[in-house]
């Protein structure tokens, strides 16, 4: 695998992309495409190109096709040279739900995870149904109910997600600020994005920051001022998100040895257990007493810890030993910040 780095500035080298906008993504050009039509009620084709972005006829008929179904449909006056939006058509939404932001963001991260033609014609529908409640909701203000982990986003938060799924579908740098976990400076970072990770309601960018090798996950909540650039770059075919977490319990990949740790869950909590499957699970057994023994293969175990001990007493870590040391030792920890936290009167702190 070549080092990353972003291509001389000879146009013969490049693979070049018309710049547009390099801080839009594909929802922030749309939304721009349905400001236009609501204002001038019509738009050239050169125009209309250059706000979505698009480079071929083929492209273009699927996406005015999805503008249509969503009660935009554009029709060409050769007269005037412009596509117009007939007087009774209406910009505003009718019939979408804003709270369903979250699980459109979800679906489209998905659907980027497809690849090849189902990705281009699903994410079009799903950009433009997003694009209807952005522009209903510009501030992101309306949130669905917590029936699931979600992002605790504004507009700046939905923006990155969409710069950054853009920038996966057109292979082209990303570039953001990044904050650190434990406090510290923040640094800049230019990576190529090859793919949107979501897990457990956090979503992630796996990509190979400039003038490395190894692909790394960036945390979109921790990301500020993403840009897309202007320069694009050729994936390599034999990356895949999916092998990079073969050995991870969702967002943790290690370089050492993968482990397998054994997990045996009581049967009052074997029901939530038995219904899915986890990240890193190679095996499910169902006991006499109807509980459950997981094994997984992972590289890291704090996740794996974590996990157990949320199950307050209902799970246990059996082996190996390292494992079952790590969880005793984040329980004890637990058990310290308790005792510390209440006074003789039983009052936490103040």
């Amino acid at each position: 695998m070549l080092l990353s780095a972003r291509p001389a500035g000879d146009p013969g080298q490049l693979m070049t992309l018309p710049v547009i906008d390099a801080r839009a993504g594909r929802v922030e050009r749309i939304i721009e495409v349905l400001r236009v039509l609501e204002r001038e009620r019509k738009i050239t084709k050169m125009r209309l190109f250059a706000l979505l972005g698009v480079t071929s006829q083929s492209s273009f008929k699927r996406l005015k096709a999805e503008l249509a179904r969503a009660g935009l449909p554009l029709t060409y006056n050769r007269i005037d040279a412009h596509f117009h939006l007939p007087p009774s058509a209406s910009v505003a939404r009718y019939g979408i739900d804003a709270r369903t932001r979250a699980q459109l963001t979800q679906v489209r991260a998905s659907v980027a995870a497809i690849g090849g033609p189902a990705n281009g014609a699903l994410e079009d529908i799903l950009a433009v149904l997003e694009a209807r409640i952005a522009l209903d909701d510009p501030h992101a203000t309306v949130v669905v109910t917590s029936r699931h982990p979600q992002p605790r986003g504004d507009s700046a938060f939905w923006a990155a997600i969409d710069r950054a799924l853009t920038a996966v579908r057109e292979h082209r740098w990303l570039a953001f600020t990044y904050l650190p976990t434990g406090g510290g400076e923040p640094g800049h970072r230019v990576i190529q994005p090859y793919a949107v990770h979501s897990h457990d309601g956090r979503y992630y960018v796996w990509g190979i920051q400039e003038g490395e090798i190894v692909p790394k996950l960036f945390a979109i909540d921790r990301m500020e001022s993403v840009i897309i650039e202007s320069d694009a770059f050729f994936p390599d075919p034999g990356l895949s998100l999916d092998d990079a977490l073969r050995f991870s319990f969702g967002t943790m990949v290690g370089e050492g040895e993968v482990q397998h740790i054994i997990v045996r869950v009581d049967p009052e909590a074997a029901a939530f257990v038995r219904c899915r499957r986890w990240p890193g699970e190679v095996e499910l057994i169902e006991r006499p007493d109807r509980g459950v023994t997981l094994t997984f293969a992972v590289t890291r175990l704090e996740e794996v810890v974590a996990w157990v001990l949320s199950f307050g007493g209902s799970a246990t870590i059996v082996a190996p030993a390292a494992a079952r040391n790590a969880l005793i030792t984040a329980a004890n920890r637990i058990l310290r910040a308790c005792e510390s936290g209440i006074d003789a009167a039983g009052n936490g702190p103040s």
